[in-house]
């Protein structure tokens, strides 16, 4: 699979599922050829989904890998798609992992060779027969684009390859994944129900406080005044400029001595602010002081 690379390879990233055939050395070459077949048919169900373009097929020795480009996700599709193929299929061993390629295209006579091919193929080694395990970066890689997925990986452990190399894998677990799901839209619907639920507490004791409030009168009236509220005295001007007025209609007059009152009938809401400004007329003089003073000037001449 990773012959020598006739044309230019260029680096990328991306998905590698790397499916084997369980005992596959063991088994006669005619076998050995069927359970190719079938593991090839499986593979094509699988990504018949993708586009051409998405993915790439390679050949291996005792099985195949599939490169998918794009999402994580999309693999891990593809994977549960391989699992699906029906009960009466054989079981592989397959691992995913996203990592560094070198790939010379994405056409079907691909050459690919990097880490990331190896990792998975390392992945696929270790699998238990009919389960998948995923590499430790496909895994940051899938929690960074899809976290609801990441949530079906659950740790398998860590495991040494011959080369004395650790690796550490994940198994996948769809139910678990569901689960988790299904958790978060309860916990979702909770802190809905809750909030509805503390509006509804909140909007039942806010209402009736608000209700309660007095309106705020400022009274801006000179020179001065007895103010009466639906015919109640509230106080003189000065000392008096503001005044607090259960809400609804009311009437508010203000007199003054010698002049006509004045008078505004408001519909005051429940913690309104309004302010009455008012000036009164100096009241007449009276016509005694009047009389006197021309009898002084007569008297005197002037």
């Amino acid at each position: 699979m990773a012959a020598p690379m006739s044309a230019a390879a260029h680096p990328t990233y991306a998905n590698v599922l790397f499916l084997r055939v369980p005992r596959f050395t063991g088994l006669p070459v005619a076998q050995q050829a069927a359970a190719k077949e079938r593991l090839e048919a499986r593979a094509r169900k699988a990504i018949a989904p993708l586009a051409e373009t998405d993915r790439v097929v390679l050949d291996a020795e005792d099985g195949l890998a599939v490169v998918v480009f794009g999402e994580p996700e999309r693999a891990l599709d593809v994977a549960q798609a391989v699992g699906r193929a029906g009960p009466d299929t054989e079981p592989l061993l397959a691992g995913l992992n996203y990592g560094p390629l070198a790939i010379t295209s994405r056409a079907s006579d691909a050459r690919v060779v990097g880490d990331g091919l190896a990792a998975a193929a390392a992945a696929a080694r270790f699998a238990p027969e009919g389960q998948l395990l995923v590499t430790q970066d496909f895994a940051t890689a899938l929690e960074a684009t899809s976290p609801d997925r990441a949530r079906e990986l659950v740790t398998a452990g860590n495991f040494t390859d011959t080369r004395v190399r650790q690796h550490t894998f994940f198994g996948h677990d769809a139910q678990r994944g569901l689960i988790a799901r299904r958790r978060a839209r309860l916990r979702t619907a909770g802190t809905v129900v809750l909030i509805l639920l503390l509006g509804v507490i909140g909007r039942d004791i806010y209402q009736p406080l608000m209700q309660s409030r007095p309106a705020v009168v400022t009274l801006d009236v000179k020179p001065r005044g007895e103010v009466f509220v639906d015919g109640v005295s509230q106080g003189k001007i000065p000392p008096l400029t503001r005044l607090e007025v259960a809400p609804g209609k009311r009437r508010i007059v203000i007199r003054s001595p010698g002049v006509a009152p004045y008078e505004v009938t408001r519909d005051l809401k429940p913690a309104e602010k309004v302010t009455i400004t008012h000036t009164f007329p100096r009241p007449p003089a009276p016509k005694g002081g009047s009389d006197l003073w021309k009898d002084l000037k007569r008297k005197f001449g002037s």
